[in-house]
């Protein structure tokens, strides 16, 4: 089975993390026999930002064109963009990169047998474009904002349909996007649900401290969509409700983005500074270790298909306090964590208060996610990819 993978979101040596949860899934595939596969990555280019080392374009440019991930070849054409227009169709733009380095990538008679496409746009409507030219089968992966989002715009709408009808399978990693597709009238008979798994082997219970944790955690990108805001007038919230008591309450924010420097301005308007500790990205296998020593983790997002957050942290046997939106309410549960009623600064701070004084059972936690295992997740996209074939 040779399988070639086409999506922007995938690791490269200038950003590690970038879409691991699509490399973690398909590292578990390339672990069983019979299989063979290679990545095409697109990357953006625009060559007068590129010149700028302020501008995220410049980083794009340390991209390599070619790398080696774990014995899997990864190529990265670029394709040009104009940030903040249309003028460039983008997935058509995309789509071009890829043929251009397809016939070196595939000499002679070789060739793959199918693509796997992941996020729906721009990523899966080029996806679907190569897979119509070369006549191969496509499976796509709805993902998030791709069907929450772009799905509802008018501009796009028609192209991602179009690309979902040619797919022979499309996998969502929550049943919440399965019922958002079906609602756009795609056949559920085409759909499957897959979710995420975890690294079983580092996300896992560990000895807790007797407070049952040091702080309270937040991880993830540090852009609008996440909600920092709301975390950060909650904890102060809750830090002039426990004003006076010892030892003070703490949160630890891991992440990057845009938001960086207004959300730490932020934290001194609200005088919690000296209580916000804001870590930048760090490697994946660390991440454990912050999990383990929260109290609870924290995700306010106005929109998610299955995040990868919410599973660490539960596997880690760490209390969820989350945005009732996507698939969260399909794994987080009164014995795991608080859902909010409503997505505000006040119903934050009210879970927050109640997630402090309960005693939560972290090794039951732990123990209930068993069921979540890249290995297994990769044995249900075998199957999947078999069936397609």
């Amino acid at each position: 089975m040779r399988v070639l993978t086409f999506t922007s979101l995938y690791p490269n040596s200038h950003e590690p993390r970038r879409g691991i949860f699509v490399k973690s899934r398909m590292t578990y595939f390339d672990q069983i026999a019979g299989t063979a596969r290679k990545v095409i990555a697109p990357v953006q280019y625009f060559p007068l930002l590129g010149l700028n080392p302020q501008s995220r374009f410049h980083g794009y440019n340390q991209v390599p064109k070619e790398e080696i991930q774990d014995d899997i070849p990864v190529y990265h054409p670029r394709y040009m963009t104009l940030p903040g227009t249309h003028i460039i169709n983008a997935a058509k733009a995309m789509a071009s990169a890829a043929e251009k380095i397809i016939p070196a990538i595939y000499p002679a008679d070789e060739t793959f047998d199918l693509i796997d496409g992941h996020y729906l746009y721009p990523d899966g409507i080029a996806a679907y474009k190569l897979a119509k030219k070369y006549d191969k089968p496509l499976i796509l992966t709805a993902r998030g904002s791709d069907v929450n989002f772009w799905l509802e715009q008018p501009t796009h709408r028609r192209d991602i349909l179009a690309a979902l009808a040619y797919a022979s399978t499309i996998i969502c990693v929550s049943a919440a996007l399965k019922d958002r597709l079906i609602q756009h009238g795609i056949p559920e008979s085409k759909i499957t649900v897959i979710m995420n798994g975890v690294d079983r082997t580092i996300f896992k219970a560990a000895a807790q401290t007797k407070s049952g944790g040091e702080y309270l955690l937040s991880v993830g990108n540090l852009v609008p969509l996440k909600g920092h805001e709301y975390i950060l007038r909650a904890f102060a919230q809750l830090s002039d409700e426990l004003s006076g008591q010892l030892p003070e309450e703490k949160l630890m924010i891991i992440g990057s983005g845009a938001l960086a420097g207004s959300l730490q301005q932020l934290t001194r308007q609200l005088n919690i500074a000296d209580k916000v500790t804001f870590l930048p990205d760090i490697a994946h296998e660390q991440l454990p270790g912050y999990y383990q020593k929260a109290k609870g983790t924290i995700l306010m997002s106005s929109m998610e298909g299955m995040p990868n957050v919410v599973l660490e942290s539960l596997a880690c046997g760490t209390p969820v306090i989350a945005a009732n939106v996507g698939g969260i309410p399909e794994v987080v549960t009164k014995d795991n964590g608080i859902l909010l009623p409503e997505r505000t600064t006040e119903a934050l701070t009210a879970a927050l208060t109640s997630a402090l004084q309960c005693k939560w059972d972290r090794r039951q936690i732990a123990a209930d996610m068993a069921y979540l295992d890249w290995q297994e997740t990769a044995r249900k996209l075998h199957h999947c990819f078999a069936n397609a074939l």
